[in-house]
């Protein structure tokens, strides 16, 4: 059959009114023809100092990764549906195994060489291929697009390739438009070697001019782009210190795009005649986590008490001003699947925390540390929740941390309780759920391999990949909800709906994927 648009239903009820508001905006902001030109100065919290998309180098690394490069697939973040990009259309056969992907002709990569399949097979390989000139060891994000589970990939002749799978994987179209599946020139391949990660040679809309690691990339228009040169003529993508400095550049126009200017400076911002603000939609669960190898949170009723002990509409108006939708579990209310009666243990309920409090067996106040990331909005939202696990009998030490020192505890199994949030870089339910399966996310904030419910989430997450009938899929994602909500590996604190800042001269705003985190400038322009 052909799939040339596979939906994946994964936005529901909402999704129209999200659908129908994007196109309105699409609508009015395209009464004045698109100009060409100009240069857009993207902020990010930070920059990596790499581009290889086999590691995880931060959201800044990624921002540009997304620029310069291009997948066979896209994920439409607005439908929830997978779009041709270097693959013009593809089949999967009925058993959902066999995925035949045609490549578009007469693509080039920023270097002027052919796409062709050979060279699809090998980026998608290249990162467990011990014999390719750009594998590092400890590269680890191929499973992100799918291929641990590939039987094979093969090219059947110059424009056609072949993935057959070991299991079925509802997903594998939107998994092919991560980074990690961004398709690379064998050219660069050959002549930078391990390098590629500073020489990145794509064939997206924008070509790297200058990396600076830890700094800066400089991105110019692909004259050649498949899809028509974009409108921009360079794209600036810089990290920057802190979210001051983020603020003060929108405010004097300095910056042009940026989704990380303090959430506490929405309304101010929203207010100024040279700044537009638009709110996505619910993509970000922020939470809670609680160890399950670490004392006390080992324990379930210690874990129920920190869960009723949060008063969520405090946190949300005062730590996230007002940014977040009322959480239920591990999805947010676009999600397949998302089952709202969840919200009844979601809740505050202090009484109620201090009865688990009390039949844990500790000696009161519960001593815990909280850790988190020390920039954004966490450590308001730790005060938050140190002084509503205070009132109900905790003694709770705050631990502010960089990023690499918080994923390094995670990783260690060092933290107690912690907060974060999960995004999403593919619309479906899996990519939020996953991080409860015991294998696939072992360890992380929770270590909720160790808990009772592992084996069993591992089936329900299991099946809900495998299945592809979506309907059958909510009903497996929202036993997910349930499961998750009795041994409480989480506190779900709110669904984020993330703001998108942006100067007043930038027309057609990607809101809906800047949102989830991918932000690609390709139909972009500048007033």
């Amino acid at each position: 059959m052909i799939n040339h648009y596979h939906p994946s239903r994964y936005y529901q009820g909402r999704c129209l009114l999200l659908t129908v508001g994007v196109a309105i905006t699409f609508f009015l902001g395209t009464v004045q023809a698109q100009q060409q030109g100009g240069t857009l100065l993207f902020a990010a919290e930070s920059m990596g100092d790499t581009l290889e998309t086999g590691l995880w180098a931060g959201f800044g690394s990624i921002h540009v990764s997304d620029n310069i490069g291009e997948g066979l697939i896209r994920s439409n973040f607005t439908d929830g549906e997978p779009e041709p990009a270097l693959a013009e259309l593809w089949t999967v056969s009925e058993d959902g195994l066999t995925y035949t992907f045609t490549i578009r002709s007469g693509v080039t990569f920023h270097d002027g060489t052919p796409l062709d399949a050979d060279a699809v097979v090998r980026s998608l390989t290249r990162m467990s291929n011990e014999a390719d000139p750009s594998y590092l060891p400890g590269l680890y994000m191929e499973p992100s697009h799918g291929a641990t589970n590939w039987e094979s990939i093969t090219a059947l002749d110059g424009n056609t390739v072949e993935i057959v799978l070991t299991q079925p994987d509802s997903t594998q179209l939107h998994k092919l438009s991560r980074p990690s599946a961004y398709i690379v020139s064998p050219t660069a391949l050959d002549e930078f070697g391990t390098d590629i990660g500073t020489n990145w040679v794509g064939a997206g809309p924008f070509k790297l001019e200058r990396f600076v690691p830890g700094q800066e990339a400089v991105l110019t228009a692909f004259d050649d782009y498949w899809a028509g040169r974009p409108y921009l003529d360079s794209v600036i993508i810089r990290g920057y210190p802190d979210e001051a400095s983020i603020l003060a550049g929108l405010e004097a126009g300095e910056i042009n795009f940026t989704m990380y200017a303090p959430f506490l400076s929405t309304s101010r911002l929203q207010a100024s005649a040279d700044v537009n603000v638009d709110i996505g939609g619910p993509l970000v669960n922020t939470f809670i986590g609680a160890s399950a190898n670490q004392e006390p949170t080992s324990n379930l009723d210690i874990r129920r008490a920190v869960n009723y002990a949060i008063n969520r509409e405090a946190v949300t108006i005062v730590g996230l001003n007002g940014l977040a939708e009322t959480p239920a579990s591990i999805l947010c209310s676009a999600d397949l699947g998302y089952d709202a009666s969840g919200q009844t243990i979601s809740s505050y309920n202090p009484d109620l925390a201090q009865e688990f409090l009390a039949a844990s067996g500790y000696e009161l106040p519960v001593a815990v540390t909280l850790s988190y990331e020390n920039n954004r909005f966490w450590p308001q939202v730790a005060e938050l929740v140190k002084a509503d696990l205070e009132a109900v009998g905790f003694s709770v030490t705050l631990e502010p941390l960089d990023s690499g020192t918080f994923w390094g505890k995670a990783a260690d199994g060092t933290l107690q309780l912690s907060l974060n949030q999960r995004s999403i870089f593919l619309p479906d339910p899996n990519d939020r759920a996953t991080i409860l399966h015991s294998v696939i996310s072992a360890g992380g904030q929770t270590w909720h391999q160790l808990l009772p419910m592992a084996s069993e989430m591992d089936a329900l997450l299991d099946q809900g990949l495998a299945e592809q009938d979506p309907t059958v899929r909510a009903d497996i994602y929202a036993q997910v909800q349930a499961l998750a909500l009795e041994d409480f590996p989480y506190t779900y604190l709110g669904c984020l709906t993330p703001p998108v800042f942006t100067s007043s001269n930038v027309s057609s705003v990607p809101v809906q994927a800047a949102a989830a985190g991918r932000v690609v400038l390709r139909e972009v322009w500048l007033e």
